[in-house]
């Protein structure tokens, strides 16, 4: 779900604060993520990102309702409920982190490693809706793609041609502009020895295949979109064809009906001067 931005402005702590300080005070030190952390159970975190998802560790169903209600109102282009990735996972502490069978090990109480591992669990989430909604595209218009090959054209009007491209645009360009929320957070430019937590979570997550798939998804939207827009511009040009066609058709039957009916059988204005 969207996050409005403008609002985390409070959330923010001084640059030049160290960032484990400002994790553990509840604070955020960046762009990236926002971070609560509950002073009297510290296995108690959430983490906001600005692109609409909230990783909790360790709330119980009510605490998580709590945080989903309080960012609700700063929400934008939010999906409906029944549309919501929500996903749960156990997690405990051992002596390597590592993710397997839907757990979570972790080798430290470190909120950077929480951190970490939240960013793939995040980015998965997201993933999920965009690739919910390119499925429900792709299946919607694949119908069409089907009956073009079988007759030839398309049984749908000029208007409905013309919603169907722009329903297909505005998928392509939310999963264009939301696609760089998919690359690695900026976090790890400065925290490279947390990078491999996040590395092997998206391996777990298999985002980069997921992404891949979802990429020729588009590449077939993308041959869907052109083959719409090039039947309505046969619409066109047919129709125009037609207007001219009919344009001649009146023309030679004005010329006929006033050469023979007018001026040969009826005789008028055959008087010379």
């Amino acid at each position: 779900r969207g996050m409005g931005k403008g609002e985390e402005v409070g959330w923010y702590a001084r640059e030049e604060e160290d960032e484990e300080a400002k994790l553990k005070q509840g604070l955020v030190w960046d762009l990236d993520a926002v971070h609560v952390l509950n002073n009297e159970v510290a296995s108690k975190h959430v983490f906001f990102f600005q692109y609409g998802c909230l990783v909790f560790w360790g709330l119980t169903p009510e605490e998580e309702d709590f945080f989903l209600e309080l960012v609700r109102p700063y929400e934008s282009d939010s999906v409906a409920d029944a549309d919501r990735e929500h996903d749960d996972m156990t997690f405990f502490y051992g002596a390597k982190t590592r993710l397997f069978h839907d757990e979570v090990c972790l080798a430290s109480t470190s909120p950077l490693e929480k951190l970490s591992i939240s960013f793939a669990i995040a980015q998965s989430a997201k993933l999920s809706i965009l690739e919910s909604s390119v499925e429900e595209t792709y299946e919607g218009t694949r119908v069409y793609a089907q009956e073009l090959a079988g007759t030839g054209q398309i049984s749908l009007s000029q208007t409905e041609v013309s919603k169907m491209i722009g329903q297909l645009f505005i998928v392509r360009s939310s999963v264009n502009l939301e696609s760089d929320m998919l690359s690695t957070p900026d976090f790890f430019w400065e925290k490279e020895t947390y990078q491999p937590l996040y590395v092997n979570a998206c391996k777990y997550f298999e985002i980069d295949n997921r992404v891949s798939v979802l990429d020729r998804r588009l590449e077939v939207l993308a041959g869907v979109l052109q083959m719409l827009k090039d039947q309505l511009e046969v619409r066109h040009a047919t129709r125009l064809e037609m207007i001219v066609i009919w344009l001649i058709v009146s023309q030679v039957g004005l010329e006929v009906f006033w050469q023979i009916i007018i001026h040969d059988i009826l005789g008028f204005f055959n008087h010379r001067c």
